[in-house]
Formats: structure tokens, C-alpha cells, sequence
């Protein structure tokens, strides 16, 4: 990976909040009930962004940034990587920096929530040594108020 990650700075919020409703928009809003990409705007994910528990995780390749991740406690809620940026590494880079932190969080155990449908994001987290522990339902968070969706529930244990 000829690039970098680091923790963003509040500058680069609204920069990440525009990456992730674009490729939230490409892979994730056709696997959401209907309605749900029609309330999630761009300032709808910049807002969230700036709503998140601890700086996201930010991923730079020859000075653009093309993807991010960010978690809370022990569950890694947003894994996103713009197209152009996928197949250098950096969902793997970001992922592995992921679970790292949440391990020096005091965790041993990670956990995420991926779309029932999001086959190419269930493979690689497989791929990654993640596994499927439950079909859940989960309220995505909308203008609106809350929307139940279909969700696999990913584990992995900890072990730095």
C-alpha cells in the first residue's frame, strides 16, 4: 500500500462524511429497505461522521483519501473504501488497524454487523478470519426515526 492511515483530524469530518455517502449510496443503500437511501443525504452521513465516539480512521494513497473506518468500543460500525482504492489494500489495512485498536481498547473479542446481501463485504471479512455468528435484526438510523434491516452478525477473537 503506497499510502497512509491515520487518525483524521476534525478538518477532514466532512471529507469523510462525503466518501461515505458515496459508497454508501454504491453498496449499501440498494440492500436497505426503500426509503432508507432517500433519507440519508450527504449531510446526513457528515453529521454522523461528526457524531463519532473517537476519531475515524482515515486511509490516504498518493495523498487522496479513499477510505476510512471507524468503531466504538468493541464493534466496528463503518468499514468504506472508495472504489478507486480497492484492490491496494487498504480494507485490509483499515480492517487490521481496526481490530487493533479496539484489542488495545481491552477487547478481545471484535464484532461488526454486515447487510444481509453484502456478499463481496461478508467474503472479505471472512477472508480476514472474521466468521458468522447470528442473523440479527438492526434499526438503521434515519431522519425519520428508526428502519429494522436484515443483518449478519460478524465475530472474531483478539489475539495481538
Amino acid at each position: 500500500m503506497n499510502g497512509g492511515l491515520r487518525a483524521a483530524g476534525r478538518d477532514e469530518l466532512e471529507e469523510i462524511g462525503r466518501l461515505y455517502h458515496a459508497v454508501w449510496q454504491e453498496t449499501q443503500a440498494p440492500l436497505q429497505p426503500p426509503g432508507v437511501a432517500a433519507d440519508r443525504d450527504e449531510a446526513f452521513f457528515i453529521e454522523r461522521v461528526r457524531r463519532f465516539p473517537v476519531p475515524p480512521l482515515a486511509a490516504y494513497f498518493e495523498g487522496r483519501l479513499l477510505g476510512f473506518a471507524a468503531w466504538a468500543e468493541n464493534t466496528l460500525g463503518q468499514l468504506y473504501v472508495a472504489p478507486e482504492g480497492r484492490k491496494l489494500g487498504l480494507g485490509r489495512a483499515l480492517l487490521l488497524a481496526s481490530e487493533h485498536a479496539i484489542w488495545a481498547g481491552g477487547f478481545d473479542r471484535a464484532r461488526l454487523l454486515c447487510l444481509v446481501g453484502n456478499r463481496d463485504a461478508r467474503a472479505f471479512y471472512e477472508r480476514c478470519g472474521w466468521r458468522h455468528e447470528a442473523d440479527i435484526v438492526e434499526e438503521a438510523e434515519t431522519r425519520s426515526g428508526p428502519v429494522p434491516v436484515a443483518c449478519w452478525e460478524m465475530v472474531k477473537d483478539l489475539k495481538m
